[in-house]
């Protein structure tokens, strides 16, 4: 008995990504080489000028083999991030190296940190910057603070506490104490900051439910794969009913949340401006039901005796990290009844 899933978003580009992403020895220079940080950059300024929906495609793939690299952030959300600040120079520059793979630049959003004049045309930073995802080398570092979007590079950066997660991704924590930038290095300041970052998070999280489901097919494809080939007691494995029944189970989940990511992407890119309730209401329900289809791959694949050597406890801890990326699902729970809260409150006046 043997499964292939079908691709939410198939095409060139899914097979190349699947075909690089599978040999085993993926690297950021690969990436760089490829020139994906320009997928989604316009043509205008170096890019490909893509729609999500095609990028969508290198998400999926690259899910399916567990790539733990800073795919969505420095792919997706630092171009969204630089594009909304394409009044700036500095911003349109650093999209054109992007796309030639000069530059890489490693957003962290939502950290706190206070920016004050310093006389001189630019600022003073105080405060932290948390969860820097720096599993590949980055140029520049992109944050934002109450009212400004900031640039620099990560050379001008203070020493950083790394911490090495369960897919083996590598993110780094920085204190500023006092770190100036200048003019050029603000991108984008005011209303328009929160705007941004909000579209961009939202953009992001619903990338990570594209690589998600990609995961999920994979567990599904593995373990029906390990209960065709291996036996027990002298009977194959797939011949057990319950464990055919939660088989089953996993399959109905991933069919659900495949359909669910496809029909929200598809939406988000046709429209950047979406209702930001089905980006928070996805990622809630992928991070319940990516945990469920993980938990249940382990135990079939034989449970405390299984090895994180095999590719489908890889895609496991994978899922998990994924959940957690751009808010995990008590963020989204805070967001969707903060929201309900709004719109009563609205109906009530």
């Amino acid at each position: 008995m043997t499964f292939h899933v079908t691709p939410m978003f198939p095409g060139d580009l899914y097979d190349s990504s699947d075909r690089m992403a599978g040999a085993g020895a993926a690297d950021w220079r690969q990436i760089l080489e490829l020139g994906w940080q320009g997928v989604l950059v316009a043509e205008d300024q170096g890019g490909v000028g893509a729609t999500l929906a095609e990028f969508s495609a290198i998400a999926e793939a690259s899910g399916r083999h567990a790539l733990a690299l800073p795919l969505i952030a420095r792919c997706v959300v630092a171009p969204m991030l630089l594009a909304a600040a394409a009044a700036s120079d500095t911003a349109r520059a650093l999209l054109a190296q992007l796309s030639a793979g000069q530059a890489s630049v490693c957003p962290v959003l939502g950290s706190d940190v206070q920016a004050t004049p310093d006389g001189n045309g630019g600022l003073r930073l105080q405060g932290r910057l948390l969860g820097a995802d720096l599993s590949a080398d980055a140029s520049h570092l992109l944050f934002n603070t109450a009212t400004q979007l900031v640039l620099i590079e990560t050379d001008a950066l203070p020493e950083a506490r790394y911490y090495k997660g369960l897919d083996g991704r590598r993110t780094a924590d920085f204190t500023l104490d006092g770190v100036r930038v200048d003019a050029s290095q603000v991108l984008l300041q005011g209303e328009a900051v929160a705007a941004a970052v909000k579209t961009a998070s939202d953009t992001g999280a619903v990338m990570t439910c594209v690589q998600t489901v990609g995961a999920l097919g994979a567990l599904v494809e593995q373990t029906i794969e390990y209960l065709s080939t291996r036996s027990q007691f002298g009977v194959q494995l797939s011949t057990f009913q319950a464990l055919r029944h939660r088989l089953v189970e996993m399959y109905v989940a991933y069919e659900s949340a495949r359909g669910l990511v496809k029909d929200v992407t598809e939406a988000l890119s046709a429209d950047a401006a979406a209702n930001p309730r089905d980006a928070a209401l996805t990622k809630l329900y992928l991070a319940s039901v990516g945990r469920t289809v993980a938990e249940s791959a382990i135990q079939l694949h034989g449970g405390m005796g299984m090895t994180t050597e095999m590719p489908a406890a890889r895609l496991a801890m994978h899922t998990l990290m994924c959940n957690l990326q751009y808010g995990d699902r008590f963020h989204y729970l805070d967001a969707l009844s903060a929201q309900m809260t709004n719109d009563v409150a609205a109906l009530a006046a």
